[in-house]
């Protein structure tokens, strides 16, 4: 609907409220106060929703250097198991959108991998053959691959 339009539709929807309101009111028709306030009051609702929204960009702030060293990146919330207890696997198949797979341990048997037990931050997933180093915990399913990193 064009902007000339809008403005006559709040013209005639001034003029219908303000006649309601003279009736029910009991006055004399017409009534100019009270039918300027609610023209003016609906080409100014025209106007304020018709208004283009501001073209500015607010840039984002800028992170400049600083002397004082950063604080070191988080570690992950689970203890490094020791390496002594630590097997060598590759990957057998992993899905993503399960968040679990499985790991053939050096023996040729396979073990159970979630992904909350793989080591990072965000998104934690494995690659398909995918040389990987885990701890080996019973569950109450079986073995399953802990502390999951990969291969160095």
């Amino acid at each position: 609907m064009g902007f000339i339009s809008k403005i006559l539709l709040a013209l005639v929807i001034g003029a219908v409220a303000s006649s309601l309101l003279t009736v029910l009111r009991g006055h004399e028709f017409p009534d100019l106060p009270l039918l300027a306030t609610f023209c003016l009051t609906t080409i100014a609702c025209v106007l304020l929703v018709s208004a283009p929204p501001p073209t500015q960009i607010i840039a984002a702030p800028r992170f400049t250097r600083s002397d004082q060293p950063r604080a070191p990146a988080p570690q992950n919330h689970r203890p490094r198991q020791d390496d002594a207890a630590r097997e060598q696997g590759r990957v057998k198949w992993f899905n993503m959108s399960k968040g679990f797979g499985f790991i053939t341990r050096a023996n040729g048997e396979e073990i159970f991998v979630h992904f909350r037990s793989i080591r990072g931050e965000g998104r934690r997933s494995l690659r398909d053959g995918q040389q990987v180093t885990f701890v080996v915990k019973q569950s109450d399913k079986g073995p399953q691959a802990e502390d999951v990193a990969g291969a160095a």
